[in-house]
Order: structure tokens, then C-alpha cells, then sequence
């Protein structure tokens, strides 16, 4: 019983989303929750949640892990840290290496954001559903962009099926090719979404925006000059250590969760 009461609000929670991001039309808001619950069922949510944790010897945990690790095992990706209200934060580390495979890359991504929500639902009892995301350019080059095809499937994965879900997302330390292709982009993007990307860059205003935002104790250097979490993740705490609702700390014995 406790299950279904669980899947329930879960439901109506996914439903309540998809209204407000449609503004109120049903019928278009109906079929987008029905393609994402498609889209979340034939990327394997259930499996993605678990495959760190168990394993079946060459069954589709195996196989989920083995896909998921090949993108983010190069430190790019991870839950790291949270804001004054428990929001956790999705970590990229741009500068980091990239697989070549364009399915791991698309699951790798769907695997930080979904630990990136039950971290924040985890951490606030459910009252907040928006996480925040912080991207380091520093030390980026051009060999670490996305190709453009997966790029643009990981956007509309995003957009479509995670509605209502992003508090802000943070440029940090931004260079300039990036930007150029930022101005490409951007008008290609939604209004709404777009209003919440904040470029940011040098010591002074990182410093203004986030003082109030995180302590430096829940924040890594590049967001926070000063910043008390760890520089480096170590992937194998974060991947097979620290529970999927939790967000990874300094050290294998200081997640914050």
C-alpha cells in the first residue's frame, strides 16, 4: 500500500508538471507525460537507479552500469554539494573527457540528473522538485564539446521530459568559443529555461552570486572561491558508495545526505 500511495503522488506530481509547463492545455500535457513515461520506461529508470548497487552477472544491470560508468568514470559528471534549501547540485566538469558513444553519453546525463532530483526530494522531504546544475569551462577545449546530434538529443530530453524540474543552471568560467556558441543556440531554446542560465565568470562574481546561496562548506572551488568540498570526485565513492539520493561530499565518510 505504501508503494502505490508512493507511485501515486509521484504520478501527480509528474502530471502537475507537465500542466505548468504546457500552461494549462491538458491534452498537450497528457501526451507529453505519456511520451516521457515511454521514454523513461526504454531508458530503464528502474535499472539506473539500482545497477551500482546489485548486480546480475551480465544482465541489463551490467549492461546499464557498464554504459553509465564509460561516461562519467573521467570525474565529468556527479551530484556534489547542496544550496541553503537543500537543492542539490548537478556537477559537469567540462574539461573532462567524453565517451565516444552517443547512447552512454545520452544515459550518463539521464543518470546525474535523476540522482541530482532524488537527492533534492531526499534532502527536503519533497518539497522542492528543481535541482540546480553548475558547469566548469575551465581548462575546456574544443575535443571536449558534444557533438552537435547529441547535444541536440540530450537538449530535447531535457526539455521534454524533465518540465519544470531546473531551479538555474550556472555558466562558470565561460570561454569564449562557448559563448559564440551560446548566441547560436540560445534563441533555439526556451524562453523560460533560458532565463535561467546565468553566465558567471572570475573570483568576484562567483563570490556575489553565490555568498548567498551556498556555504563554503557544501561548495566546491570553482563555484565558491574559498569552497571547502574537494577539487577532485572520486568516482568510485560517488558511483558505488554514496546512496543514489544523496549527494557526494569530501572524503568516502562526509556524503551530505
Amino acid at each position: 500500500t505504501g508503494k502505490n500511495t508512493d507511485r501515486e503522488g509521484c504520478a501527480l506530481a509528474m502530471a502537475k508538471r507537465h500542466f505548468l509547463a504546457d500552461k494549462g492545455d491538458y491534452s498537450v500535457a497528457l501526451d507529453k507525460m505519456r511520451n516521457a513515461i515511454n521514454f523513461f520506461d526504454e531508458i530503464d529508470v528502474s535499472s539506473m537507479r539500482r545497477c551500482f548497487y546489485d548486480s546480475d552477472d551480465g544482465g541489463p544491470l551490467d549492461e546499464m552500469r557498464k554504459a553509465i560508468e564509460s561516461d562519467v568514470s573521467a570525474g565529468r559528471l556527479a551530484v556534489c554539494g547542496e544550496d541553503f534549501s537543500g537543492r542539490a547540485i548537478h556537477i559537469v566538469l567540462c574539461r573532462n573527457k567524453i565517451t565516444d558513444n552517443p547512447d552512454a553519453l545520452l544515459l550518463g546525463h539521464i543518470y546525474a540528473i535523476e540522482r541530482c532530483l532524488a537527492a533534492t526530494e531526499s534532502k527536503t522531504n519533497g518539497k522542492i522538485e528543481k535541482s540546480i546544475v553548475a558547469y566548469d569551462f575551465s581548462g575546456m577545449s574544443r575535443s571536449h564539446i558534444i557533438p552537435l546530434k547529441t547535444f541536440r538529443k540530450i537538449g530535447a530530453a531535457l526539455q521534454n521530459y524533465y518540465p519544470e524540474r531546473l531551479h538555474c543552471t550556472y555558466m562558470i568560467d565561460v570561454p569564449v568559443f562557448i559563448r559564440s556558441l551560446w548566441k547560436f543556440f540560445s534563441p533555439f531554446i526556451d524562453p523560460v529555461t533560458r532565463k535561467k542560465i546565468i553566465f558567471i565568470n572570475g573570483k568576484e562574481e562567483k563570490e556575489k552570486t553565490f555568498e548567498n546561496v551556498l556555504a563554503e562548506e557544501n561548495a566546491m572551488p570553482f563555484i565558491r572561491p574559498g569552497g571547502k568540498m574537494s577539487s577532485q570526485i572520486d568516482m568510485n565513492t560517488f558511483l558505488y558508495k554514496t546512496p543514489f539520493d544523496c549527494s557526494y561530499g569530501v572524503g568516502e565518510s562526509s556524503q551530505t545526505c
